[in-house]
């Protein structure tokens, strides 16, 4: 049989209580964080579809067309 004081409830209650607070709060920026980086992506991806601004942005393109040169 287990004996359950007033105390210890009410210390239970009180953790619980301030457990979902702090991981209401963490869930939010959690969320915002994610949002705030598909907006990042979907804008990246946009920029990356208009050749000027894509030559700026990915170093491969600033690359394309230069030939090798062999060292003899």
């Amino acid at each position: 049989m287990t004996v359950v004081h007033n105390n210890d409830s009410k210390q239970t209650s009180s953790y619980e209580e301030l457990f979902l607070q702090f991981s209401s709060l963490v869930e939010r920026w959690l969320i915002r964080i994610i949002l705030g980086l598909l907006t990042l992506l979907l804008i990246f991806q946009l920029l990356l579809q208009y050749p000027s601004i894509r030559y700026f942005l990915v170093r491969v393109e600033q690359l394309e067309g230069v030939s090798f040169i062999r060292s003899e």
